[in-house]
């Protein structure tokens, strides 16, 4: 049984992952090698360009380490999981979510509707918009499930304020023009991370908290992406206007927004990986409340 969770992420190494006597030792190129405790190792992310024998994998099954197999973005697109009888953290966290119980689930959606209302309306304050105290009380009306459907009259509310008349826009997912394609792609790349954080941490992506369809695999990336929107939101808001358009240059300026400050220090890729663990204890009922970012922590709480 692992004695400690631990994620070691080599996506973005150059290098060979070697076994010794227990020990993983990760070897990047031109750089000093590092020992690790098969013990405390939970998961592993591994790249394109690191490289390991079967004599390693079969080491990392024998002590219940899920091996994650990533694409050029970091996201897992394949795993390995141990078919040992020892219970790994993965199979007994997992056992957890699809356990969880229907009031857990839907108040568990509550938060995360309430948080994401409270950072739209963060983001309409520092984009210097009206309607940022409307939404705040809007957040506060969020019942258990938001059975009253209350995100998406804060989202009615929230679109028309953030962007005035003279633009005309109207969010649709998937128009692939404009404004819209420029919200498409950076939410494809925050759902990225939010796909490699739910790996890392030991759930399943399928089973979500309030999405739910078979044709979707990552439905739980849909749920906790939503705090996490308001965010980019406002790094498209600030654009200007004539750079509407999607290329090579707005990209690079979106996947630069994904990287950037969420709230005390943290970027918003490391409070993503932060609140996949929250909800992964949430699930385990270790933690009796789920407690979800709020983009603008510092906003009266609602």
């Amino acid at each position: 049984m692992q004695s400690a969770w631990r994620v070691i992420d080599c996506t973005q190494m150059h290098g060979r992952l070697r076994y010794v006597r227990g020990r993983l030792l990760v070897c990047p190129d031109n750089e000093e090698p590092a020992q690790i405790p098969l013990t405390q190792i939970a998961v592993i992310l591994l790249g394109q360009h690191a490289t390991c024998s079967t004599a390693l994998l079969f080491e990392f099954a024998e002590h219940g380490i899920s091996t994650m197999l990533c694409d050029w973005r970091g996201v897992p697109v394949g795993a390995m999981h141990s078919w040992g009888n020892t219970p790994t953290f993965v199979s007994r966290r997992q056992h957890a979510q699809v356990s969880m119980s229907l009031p857990r689930q839907k108040n568990a959606w509550m938060q995360i509707v309430k948080a994401k209302i409270r950072g739209q309306a963060h983001c309409l304050d520092i984009c210097e918009r009206s309607g940022g105290n409307e939404l705040r009380e809007l957040a506060k009306t969020v019942h258990s499930g938001d059975s009253t459907n209350v995100e998406g009259q804060a989202a009615r509310k929230y679109w028309q304020y953030l962007f005035d008349e003279s633009e005309d826009f109207h969010r649709k997912p998937g128009a692939g023009e404009g404004r819209n394609s420029q919200f498409d792609y950076a939410y494809a790349v925050l759902r990225g991370f939010v796909v490699k954080a739910i790996f890392s941490a030991g759930l399943s992506p399928t089973f979500g908290v309030n999405h739910h369809n078979r044709a979707n695999y990552f439905c739980l990336a849909d749920d906790l992406i939503e705090p996490y929107r308001p965010a980019i939101d406002a790094q498209i808001a600030n654009l200007d206007i004539q750079d509407s358009t999607l290329n090579q240059e707005s990209k690079a300026a979106l996947v630069h927004a994904v990287n950037a400050q969420f709230n005390a220090g943290l970027t918003i890729p490391s409070s993503i990986n932060d609140f996949a663990q929250q909800f992964g204890l949430y699930c385990e009922s270790k933690q009796r409340a789920l407690s979800v970012p709020v983009f603008g922590a510092d906003d009266e709480e609602g």
